[in-house]
């Protein structure tokens, strides 16, 4: 319960904002804290496992969550807005075509994942 990851999209070396229409259709079925804000969420997933996630037009972080079916929901959401997700030690790309799009500096600590909860789950376990 430990872990905190974000997500974040880059063009050509720089930031770029997340699609606002798809984190909506993507995380609002799992939120349980609606109407309290629309930036700090809670979601839950078919499993039970919770997590906050906080939203921004360039960023979102994901925190305190469980292994299981949270970690579905953050590969659909990457993969859908075409973001990497950054972990305290590197980041991780659902498909070799976006290390070109990272900053200098990025691009040698990420790797290629199968961009699912359980090939996130692997990268946090150092598998």
């Amino acid at each position: 319960m430990g872990y905190g990851l974000s997500l974040h999209r880059f063009v050509d070396g720089e930031a770029a904002t997340l699609d606002e229409r798809v984190v909506h259709e993507v995380l609002d079925p799992h939120v349980v804290n609606t109407g309290q804000s629309d930036t700090e969420l809670l979601i839950r997933a078919a499993d039970d496992g919770e997590a906050e996630v906080n939203v921004s037009a360039d960023g979102i972080s994901v925190h305190r969550f469980p292994p299981g079916e949270v970690l579905d929901i953050v590969a659909e959401l990457a993969s859908r807005l075409g973001a990497t997700i950054a972990l305290p030690d590197g980041m991780l790309l659902g498909a070799e075509e976006q290390r070109a799009n990272l900053p200098d500096g990025l691009r040698e600590l990420a790797i290629v994942i199968n961009m699912s909860g359980a090939g996130i789950q692997r990268a946090l376990d150092g598998a």
